[in-house]
């Protein structure tokens, strides 16, 4: 089974990611394929955009524990953290639109993924949350410096800190998801990104260059680079390896 299924559609690529019996959770092979997904669509002239979604009810749980806990000292840690902020970086900075069709919940780095696309669409009753906090860490990808790309800093300090789960409905009231849908699915998907795709790729392009110069002016990168290495920090905490080792024995 393939870990991520890549599909070339008329117009753009479909990136769905397919762990379902780990809630699509991120390893290092969904790692590879997400670099080679972003490769194709840049170098393409014929692809628009980057549609990414997943298999089953669930988006994205974000990474994989059983293979990440493994990572226990902060070398190893940053390394991981640091090749993760890289994608959702070179994502955040593809010269081509990039979607996020949520088709259910997506916490923690899963809910990173999705920040750092430039649309958001979320499937009805569908959760959100930046988890990590729960578990003695920050977010560890970079996706809290792009969640306030996104959203007001009070609200996204809000969302960061607290770690609480919130609706699709309120995603939408704070900007942060386009839209809520009730099925996701490849009609749904093209009704909404074709009066984007059809338009000429230059035009596209340039107004996304201007959201890509916006968060170079932001320090966006450095900013990045910063949480993470916060993170590789409070990753070897006590608290965050007890909170993680608990949950891998109750999901036994």
């Amino acid at each position: 089974m393939k870990e991520v299924i890549v599909e070339k559609k008329e117009g753009y690529l479909l990136v769905t990611l397919n762990r379902p019996h780990v809630r699509n959770a991120i390893n290092f092979e969904v790692m590879d394929l997400l670099e080679e997904s972003i490769e194709q669509v840049k170098t393409d002239g014929n692809c628009k955009a980057m549609v990414i979604t997943g298999t089953g009810n669930v988006f994205c749980s974000g990474g994989d524990l059983k293979v990440f806990h493994l990572l226990d000292n902060q070398k190893d840690a940053y390394q991981m953290l640091s090749r993760m902020g890289e994608i959702l970086y070179k994502i955040a900075t593809l010269p081509k639109p990039v979607f996020a069709f949520l088709n259910g919940p997506a916490v923690g780095g899963g809910l990173e993924l999705a920040t750092a696309c430039d649309f958001r669409y979320v499937k009805k009753g569908s959760f959100m949350g930046f988890i990590q906090i729960q578990q003695g860490i920050t977010t560890g990808w970079g996706g809290g410096a792009l969640l306030l790309e996104r959203v007001a800093e009070s609200k996204g300090l809000e969302w960061l800190m607290s770690g609480r789960k919130f609706s699709e409905e309120e995603a939408s009231l704070y900007g942060f998801a386009n839209g809520v849908v009730s099925n996701i699915d490849e009609k749904t998907i093209v009704g909404i990104i074709e009066p984007i795709i059809k338009n000429d790729i230059n035009a596209l392009m340039a107004y996304k260059s201007m959201t890509i110069r916006k968060k170079k002016a932001s320090d966006l990168y450095k900013r990045m680079q910063e949480e993470i290495k916060r993170c590789s920090e409070l990753w070897v905490s006590p608290f965050h390896m007890e909170t993680v080792e608990r949950f891998q024995k109750k999901s036994q």
